[in-house]
């Protein structure tokens, strides 16, 4: 396929490693994070939720939802905790954080690497705790993974969601932007559902009418469902959520 440009909404550390990764393809990287991430003082604004935390016992479980989640979080957390309890990673990249931190992931989706995935995984575990209410602590932003959370509830769990970081909206980098105007052929990079809407609110109508009309590259299919309601072109998808994932998703679409 003909494209020229490549737009990324990824965090812009990580966009800007796809970058360099994409660079020896000839394509031109057009960078526009969807949001910045702050840190959360969690112990300060949910001291009932740290008590549970700091009472958690060898059947409890702690899931980092993201690779933020363990760089925001995990310096917040009662060390012992992450020794006594049980602790689960939503897919590889978070995992990968949380093994170069010391901290041993003992629950993980079987497949994929979303929500229902975990869900999926902890269901056929069946373990007996369950009756007893073991507790499950969500480690994430505030107002995130509501699915994970009231799908724990459904299977018995007490759930809390400790927030250890909030998302704002970046600002649009005009200049990056002013890059597609040259552009032949757009391919957009779209990780997030959140970033999905979020720029498709604040992008120059003109912009998001261009990246509508390229293609655009998911990476999973609730992803590829939320983007046929914009209309690109066509919808491609991606076999993991990592920037290697996404290179090789690239070389396969050139």
């Amino acid at each position: 396929m003909d494209f020229t440009h490549v737009f990324i909404s990824r965090p812009r550390k990580e966009s800007e490693e796809l970058a360099r990764m994409l660079a020896p393809l000839g394509l031109e990287a057009v960078i526009q994070p969807a949001f910045n991430y702050f840190p959360l003082d969690a112990r300060l604004s949910q001291q009932k939720e740290f008590e549970a935390l700091d009472n958690a016992r060898s059947d409890s479980l702690v899931v980092f939802t993201s690779p933020r989640s363990v760089l925001h979080g995990l310096s917040q957390l009662p060390q012992h905790v992450m020794f006594n309890a049980r602790v689960g990673a939503i897919g590889p990249a978070t995992a990968r954080a949380l093994g170069d931190a010391g901290i041993r992931v003992t629950v993980m989706p079987k497949t994929g690497y979303t929500s229902e995935a975990l869900l999926e995984t902890l269901y056929e575990e069946k373990h007996d705790r369950l009756a007893e209410a073991s507790r499950a602590f969500i480690i994430a932003a505030p107002g995130g993974r509501k699915k994970l959370l009231d799908g724990l509830v459904r299977q018995g769990w007490k759930t809390s969601l400790i927030k250890v970081y909030k998302p704002e909206p970046a600002d649009l980098d005009k200049g990056a932007l002013a890059a597609l105007k040259d552009a032949s052929g757009v391919l957009s990079i779209w990780t997030s559902a959140n970033a999905m809407k979020g720029l498709s609110q604040r992008l120059p109508p003109a912009t998001w009418f261009q990246l509508c009309q390229g293609d655009w590259l998911v990476i999973s299919e609730r992803l590829r469902r939320l983007a046929r309601a914009y209309g690109p072109a066509r919808i491609h998808l991606c076999g993991g959520p990592g920037n290697t994932d996404l290179l090789n998703a690239v070389r396969g679409l050139l």
